[in-house]
């Protein structure tokens, strides 16, 4: 995949929300950039050590009941099939079920013949794309500012960034970026003052705080304060965070978690909303939680995942989600990265960021 139509737009970063056609601003805006992509590696944690080989939450099935059905018939649909509702996704019209474990594949086939029913599916797994820890913008952060400086023996083609000074002398951002993670470090000198608003969705003993590192590397990325002399320089030195803890600290989160996650920062302010998570697996509840954000004028970016073939991820695929493939500091694709020319919308630096 050739970047120099993908990047250029990297160079204004900041400017988001003012251009109607939404996915001609997500295309050349740098929210783009440091929000997402910087290192995955392929590591991917289980939602908890008995689901290592399974790709959903036992015991739990999402559905979506037809407008106008009566109450009387979505009980007696619910207990013929011996579920019960756990949590429901107002904004969506989805309810979280608890159903039999080793029987869900055959409560959603039962649930989706019955006339009532807009859908039903399993409640599947999305995971963090892991980021390494990478510290200092002098001579480091080349996604910033590429001058062809060496990194772990690779050096790098000159300009091969995002411009980020350059961007900076402009405008150093100022939106509501919602990181919908692992959480933040809550007592984290460069990322506290920016956070707005802490939400966790994963009923985690540590609420909304990141035990995994995995979110806080990512808001540290978009939104650090910088210019302090310490830690990292950020794409997006006067964004707020929204804190919306969607992954576990196993680093790994239920499709319902996220989903809720997306509509609750899309109700809460968020001007875009970052996911540096993904799943293999298609799901009606998560297109529709991005669906949703995108139609409140939110610019929802997903990485593209980190598999090295052109098999699609979630969110990232979906038509309103802007999906973000990783390059080098050599201006080439990453080994490692997701592609596609059918659903990768644009690539940026995310080796050694």
């Amino acid at each position: 995949m050739r970047q120099d139509c993908c990047l250029i737009y990297l160079s204004s970063l900041f400017t988001i929300i003012s251009v109607i056609d939404m996915k001609k601003l997500f295309i050349f805006s740098i929210t783009l950039l440091f929000i997402l992509l910087l290192g995955f590696f392929n590591l991917f944690s289980p939602l908890a050590k008995a689901q290592d080989n399974n790709n959903h939450v036992p015991g739990q099935v999402l559905i979506k009941f037809k407008d106008g059905v009566s109450q009387a018939d979505r009980d007696n649909l619910l207990r013929n099939n011996r579920a019960r509702v756990v949590n429901k996704l107002e904004a969506l019209g989805v309810l979280v079920l608890q159903v039999p474990q080793t029987a869900e594949e055959k409560v959603v086939a039962a649930l989706s013949r019955n006339p009532h029913v807009d859908y039903a599916e399993l409640d599947y797994i999305g995971q963090a794309f892991f980021i390494p820890n990478d510290t200092y913008f002098v001579g480091n952060q080349w996604g910033l500012e590429n001058t062809g400086q060496i990194i772990k023996g690779i050096t790098g083609v000159v300009d091969a960034d995002i411009d980020g000074p350059t961007a900076w002398e402009t405008t150093a951002g100022g939106v509501k970026v919602a990181i919908l993670d692992t959480g933040i470090d809550q007592d984290h000198e460069d990322l506290s003052p920016k956070i707005v608003l802490n939400r966790d969705f994963t009923g985690s003993s540590s609420g909304y705080d990141d035990m995994y590192g995995h979110g806080t590397h990512v808001g540290g990325i978009v939104a650090a304060v910088t210019n302090n002399g310490t830690g990292v320089a950020s794409g997006c030195p006067s964004c707020q965070l929204i804190n919306g803890k969607v992954l576990n600290d196993n680093g790994s989160g239920a499709y319902s978690w996220i989903a809720s996650g997306i509509t609750w920062a899309a109700d809460n302010g968020a001007k875009v909303i970052n996911m540096s998570l993904g799943g293999s697996v298609k799901s009606f509840t998560l297109e529709n939680a991005v669906n949703y954000a995108w139609s409140k004028g939110v610019v929802v970016v997903a990485a593209a995942g980190n598999s090295g073939n052109p098999s699609k991820t979630y969110p990232a695929a979906y038509t309103n989600a802007i999906a973000v493939a990783a390059t080098n500091n050599k201006d080439q694709k990453a080994t490692f990265s997701s592609y596609g020319a059918k659903w990768v919308d644009v690539a940026a630096p995310g080796v050694d960021i």
